[in-house]
């Protein structure tokens, strides 16, 4: 007991200095005013000894999953999306049977907490996924990065979409339809009206993601669908959670459960590492809904600036977007007290975000 409770002391021990890196490395970054760049890895997977990215041929196919098409659930799946390609179509029912449920799930959200939502979507549409990635079929790429501040992660994925099959795609189209990125916007009152990205994930025996925020371009809410059947949550690969205490931060990665967060900076969570003795895959989609506003020197800028609400609910790019402009000189902001009036707001916001 008292090695398993050093383990994991250690544990949240790192994700909060990980936390704290993030805001720090930000918070340095806008005080210069600098444009922020990503960081490049500090050793690359060839000089570690693991070898050159593997370059995938384009094998998009209709199916993954291997074995004939499953007429019935193939019928209901197509049943499904003639109601229309939203994620309320296809999330469990019993979601809304309450009204209460969907209340609690938002205001919850919008306190910046994380929700685990437990047999989320429809059973056919879990399932089709699961088959499509459990496959011998998919064309699965190493993302390994290690980086400065001591950040590293290592897991499969499959990034781009002309290699997903056709029903990956359709499953992506539930996630990023303008249905969806408006109802998600309005459960969240998080702009998710721009791009939705998304991207199927595995991981291995040893593979982890170790502490971070998300809080990276444009992102506002995330969402990790897990998909792993038959997983046992002593083989690790738990979505952990820094904020909660931790009793009730680990969320382990049972079949058919859909996490939810509110990307900030201070959104602090990693992914455990997955034990050798895992006799199931680690399976999940996930990705990110992201906010579509670039600001200007316009109308908006004042608006948002003078709001408390939209000015905490700010992106990492927005943020350094108005740190740029307010730099610029070229940008000519008048009349001078209006500058004064959006530079002092900018300093609010860079106190709230990074606390000194």
């Amino acid at each position: 007991m008292a090695i398993r409770s050093s383990f994991l002391a250690c544990a949240l021990a790192l994700a909060v200095q990980r936390a704290a890196a993030v805001r720090t490395t930000a918070h340095v970054r806008m005080m210069a005013g600098a444009k922020t760049k990503a960081k490049k890895p500090a050793v690359s997977a060839a000089k570690k000894g693991f070898g050159a990215a593997t370059v995938v041929a384009n094998t998009k196919r209709k199916r993954w999953a291997e074995g004939p098409p499953e007429a019935e659930l193939d019928a209901s799946l197509a049943a499904l999306e003639e109601q229309g390609m939203s994620i309320v179509n296809f999330l469990n029912p019993a979601l809304f049977e309450d009204p209460e449920t969907l209340d609690d799930v938002g205001r919850r959200l919008r306190a910046g907490e994380v929700v685990v939502l437990k047999d989320a979507f429809r059973p056919e549409f879990a399932e089709a996924t699961y088959r499509e990635l459990k496959s011998k079929n998919v064309p699965w790429v190493v993302n390994e990065a290690y980086y400065e501040d001591g950040y590293a992660n290592c897991h499969l994925n499959v990034y781009d979409s002309g290699q997903w099959s056709a029903r990956l795609n359709r499953t992506f189209e539930v996630f990023a339809s303008p249905e969806t990125r408006r109802w998600i916007g309005e459960l969240t009152q998080r702009d998710c009206s721009g791009e939705c990205t998304g991207a199927p994930s595995k991981y291995r025996s040893g593979d982890h993601s170790l502490p971070h925020t998300d809080w990276v371009g444009q992102r506002t809410v995330a969402y990790v669908w897990h998909l792993s059947q038959g997983w046992r949550p002593e083989w690790g690969g738990a979505l952990y959670w820094a904020h909660n205490d931790h009793a009730k931060a680990t969320f382990p990665s049972t079949f058919n459960q859909l996490c939810l967060f509110s990307v900030t900076t201070t959104s602090a969570h990693f992914v455990t590492t997955v034990s050798p003795h895992a006799k199931a895959q680690r399976l999940a989609f996930n990705g990110w809904w992201q906010s579509a506003w670039e600001p200007a020197n316009d109308e908006t800028l004042d608006e948002v600036m003078a709001d408390e609400a939209r000015r905490r609910a700010l992106t990492h790019t927005q943020l350094q977007t108005i740190t740029d402009l307010l730099l610029d000189p070229w940008q000519n902001i008048q009349p001078p007290e209006r500058k004064e009036r959006l530079e002092a707001a900018r300093v609010q916001v860079r106190t709230e975000f990074f606390p000194p």
